[in-house]
């Protein structure tokens, strides 16, 4: 991990490997920090619930637990908690899969679930976005009624100048000459991210609010099954839309996600209306290794926060340790700006942070002269 724990002997829990260790930063969670961030206090303070795993089953896929944080992504093997490594885990024995299951314990899991918290916080705290297109729509009145070629058609949105663009969906209308649900499958590199459901009006342009947004890498094709559409030939400049490019595209396959999907230059009767943004938490994501003294920082007055509100406390152990005027001054050091305290640092350290994420970011979306592609991005 980027940050880890460093053994401070204040407490006998064994936490799983990946919160231990020389971290990849340097930096350690409870180093260089207020004394009283310790993993003792930091355990006291997490809800003593006994929680009861799933047991593991050769036959059910596992998602990554790092990404989607659901207990069900976690199993209990042979008495061992194991938590699933990757997506799309099948069939893989946590015991005898090492790259697959990582063995951890519920004290490890709660301390990852608020370091995520704080992650989250710390990155709403850097969060720059700028809008590169506001709700603007793409569409064609089709007039022409037309039976799609190919087992499935749809547009192809991908990022352009930057992987720090996300695209949002906003509203859709499909021309489709039924009024039978039809499902729109989002599909990227293979895989079927996931299914929305459209309401087509007999061929009618009829916008529905169907919010989806894109943030995969490369080419995401948001395609149906092939049938009836009305839809028109008018010329679609795939190159015309700030941060993305968009373009109708025909696939060949027995799925949605298996096809094999072609560039086409006719319509198909699907239609959107986007918003795009440059999203500075994709950017800080990209290059977390970068923002360690930061995520330290966050962390370090979470904890702080945590301990004065006295929030999930398990017991009132660590209230009995620390008298009224040491709460005082820990209520002090996180909310007084003007002296040198834990508050002032931290403000200051995110505030330099905020400063250089917005020149990199700047330069990030910047192409070469050379380049057909442009970006331009104002300045906060």
């Amino acid at each position: 991990m980027i940050l880890t724990f460093a053994e401070d002997f204040t407490s006998d829990v064994v936490l799983s490997t990946d919160l231990t260790g020389v971290p990849t930063s340097g930096i350690y969670y409870n180093r260089g920090v207020h004394p009283i961030v310790t993993l003792k206090n930091l355990l006291s303070f997490f809800p003593l619930q006994a929680y009861t795993m799933g047991t593991y089953a050769a036959g059910t896929t596992y998602g990554k637990y790092e990404d989607t944080l659901v207990r069900t992504d976690c199993v209990l093997s042979s008495s061992v908690i194991y938590e699933s490594l990757v997506t799309a885990n099948i069939g893989n024995t946590p015991a005898s899969s090492p790259t697959k299951w990582l063995p951890t314990n519920l004290e490890s899991l709660r301390v990852k679930s608020f370091i995520r918290s704080s992650k989250d916080n710390l990155l709403s705290a850097l969060s720059l976005n700028r809008k590169l297109v506001d709700n603007q729509y793409i569409y064609n009145v089709g007039t022409d009624t037309v039976i799609l070629g190919g087992n499935f058609s749809g547009w192809c949105f991908e990022p352009k100048g930057s992987d720090y663009v996300k695209i949002r969906i906003n509203q859709i209308a499909l021309q489709a000459n039924t009024s039978s649900d039809i499902s729109l499958y989002v599909v990227n590199q293979g895989v079927l991210l996931a299914t929305l459901t459209l309401h087509p009006v007999n061929g009618v342009l009829s916008f529905e609010s169907v919010p989806y947004e894109i943030v995969s890498k490369g080419p995401v094709y948001l395609v149906f099954a092939s049938q009836s559409v009305k839809t028109s030939n008018s010329y679609n400049d795939a190159l015309k839309f700030s941060g993305f490019v968009a373009y109708p595209v025909q696939g060949i396959g027995s799925t949605a996600a298996l096809s094999e999907y072609d560039i086409c230059s006719a319509g198909n009767g699907l239609n959107f209306n986007i918003s795009a943004y440059a999203d500075s938490t994709v950017f800080v994501n990209n290059n977390l290794i970068d923002f360690a003294k930061v995520m330290q920082a966050q962390f370090e007055i979470d904890f702080l926060r945590m301990l004065i509100s006295n929030a999930n406390t398990r017991s009132n152990l660590n209230q009995r340790n620390l008298d009224p005027t040491e709460l005082n001054r820990l209520y002090f050091e996180i909310t007084d700006l003007q002296n040198n305290t834990i508050a002032r640092r931290y403000n200051a350290l995110i505030k330099e942070t905020r400063q250089i994420i917005s020149r990199t970011f700047d330069r990030a979306l910047q192409v070469d002269d050379d380049d057909a592609i442009v970006v331009e991005i104002g300045t906060i």
